[in-house]
């Protein structure tokens, strides 16, 4: 029951009202429909006779499925009863994604891979009158120090290049650089003071030796400790900017 028409085929009551169609009067007929004109519409009122070209033009009122609210009554969905999920929806937890940090990262590899490349060369040569001999690093453990933190320093910027916990990974590769670094000048330190104690020893020891030819005698720093000593500097470099780069 409405007000006003909403089509040609709705009819009116003796008070005035309009049901549609299907809708039957007290005495079980239909009451006669009313006829409406179709003129189109020309104006903005809405009048009884335009009201059928304003639904058809305006509206696509033909085209539109007309459902009536009162056949939905009594069908409303019955509301489910709660019950915990079953844990059936197959979502994953998303675990979120940070970039990675290439360039700490690539600059702390190169760093490992010279410290892990240095321990496993000789960090001393006999020189001056000493015709042979080298100082092996890993005999000493200084050059186990300077292998383990290589190895620290690798996996902590392998981490950097998967965003993973990037500033604390700086952090850590920073502060193990730093040991490797400690390791490679106090290691330089103790072969120059053992090349300088080389001829007084020698003289101890051999007291008939030619003291010129003692003199001679010393330690050359080789390649091998040179290395580290790089290697601990750029991974130095790399944990701290993969620590300022990630604040």
């Amino acid at each position: 029951m409405s007000d006003v028409s909403h089509g040609p085929d709705w009819w009116q009551d003796k008070e005035g009202k309009w049901h549609p169609p299907h809708v039957k009067d007290e005495d079980g007929i239909s009451s006669e429909q009313k006829i409406f004109a179709t003129e189109p519409d020309v104006s903005e009122e809405i009048n009884e006779g335009n009201i059928a070209s304003h639904f058809k033009e305006r509206y696509g009122w033909e085209n539109q499925s007309q459902v009536d609210p009162t056949s939905l009554q009594g069908r409303e969905a019955k509301p489910k009863r709660w019950a915990p999920s079953k844990g059936d929806t197959r979502a994953r937890f998303m675990r979120p994604s940070t970039p990675s940090d290439l360039f700490s990262g690539v600059i702390g590899l190169l760093g490992a891979g010279l410290l892990i490349a240095g321990s496993f060369m000789s960090w001393a040569t006999a020189g001056g009158s000493l015709t042979s001999g080298t100082v092996n690093a890993l005999s000493d453990s200084n050059g186990f120090g300077s292998l383990i933190t290589g190895l620290i320093c690798g996996v902590s910027s392998v981490l950097l290049l998967k965003g993973q916990r990037k500033r604390w990974v700086g952090l850590l590769l920073a502060l193990t650089a730093a040991i490797a670094l400690v390791l490679s000048i106090y290691s330089i330190a103790d072969i120059m003071n053992t090349s300088d104690g080389i001829p007084q020893n020698l003289i101890e020891r051999f007291p008939s030796i030619d003291s010129a030819y003692a003199s001679k005698a010393k330690l050359d720093l080789g390649v091998g400790l040179w290395t580290v000593l790089g290697g601990a500097v750029v991974s130095l470099l790399a944990g701290i900017s993969g620590f300022k780069r990630n604040s």
